[in-house]
């Protein structure tokens, strides 16, 4: 549960962390960053599956649906699960200004609760996950391609440094040609099949959207945890060779 709980928070974070890109996709990156820098909220629905392979080369897929809430200032994600099963109902809230984060579990109605030490300075705006800040990080290819009648970006990402080498092969971004709205991330694992297919199904900004709601969460037993909730700034995934 921890591990699905850390991907899911560095997952949805890096989203609003500034633009880095390159060569011909450079352009359409930061005007994306741009774009989406002055939001005052976000609010979307995403589908997260990620593939495992059997010694007989099946995919072995795990999906994840969830609703994200964003506001921006003070910073606050809560995000709400919807599937699987094992999963459905489940809460985590992450707040900046209150410096706590908190998960609600439903089968047992507890509220688990502990500090967040991360000092939370991330801008709005739209990133790519993995790219660390370093302009050579990656190798960006931009393609435009026509998908029921909708002109869309293409982005694919080959990776430069030893590090990520180790991680991925390669990722394409999609996003939208008219208003670049995110639409679909896919991450290669290194020998070339699919690790993670993420798409967004919702995609909202200014929705008003209410600080106390947020925060609120179903009656629960509180279970406080000696041991903060920090989150790792490095690639959430790691997948097999």
């Amino acid at each position: 549960m921890r591990k699905i709980i850390g991907l899911i928070l560095i997952f949805s974070l890096v989203l609003i962390l500034p633009i880095f890109s390159q060569t011909s996709a450079e352009s359409i990156l930061k005007e994306a960053g741009d774009k989406w820098s002055n939001v005052k909220d976000i609010q979307m629905k995403l589908s997260i599956t990620i593939y495992s392979y059997s010694s007989k080369g099946e995919s072995i897929p795990q999906k994840m649906t969830m609703e994200m809430f964003y506001i921006l200032n003070p910073l606050i994600l809560r995000i709400n699960f919807l599937e699987p099963a094992l999963l459905s109902g489940q809460i985590i809230l992450v707040d900046s200004e209150k410096k706590l984060t908190r998960v609600y579990v439903p089968a047992t109605k507890q509220i688990i609760e502990s500090e967040f030490t991360q000092t939370l300075t991330y801008t709005s705006g739209l990133n790519l996950p993995f790219i660390s800040g370093k302009e050579d990080d990656f190798t960006l290819e931009l393609m435009e391609i026509t998908e029921k009648n909708e002109k869309i970006y293409k982005i694919i990402g080959r990776p430069n440094t030893p590090e990520l080498k180790t991680q991925m092969s390669y990722f394409e971004f999609y996003l939208t040609k008219i208003d670049l709205k995110p639409l679909r991330l896919k991450i290669f694992d290194l020998q070339n099949r699919l690790y993670v297919d993420m798409a967004w199904l919702e995609f909202k900004i200014n929705q008003n959207l209410s600080i106390s709601k947020l925060r609120t969460l179903p009656q629960g037993k509180i279970i406080k945890q000696k041991e903060p909730q920090t989150i790792t700034p490095i690639p959430f995934f790691s997948p097999g060779k």
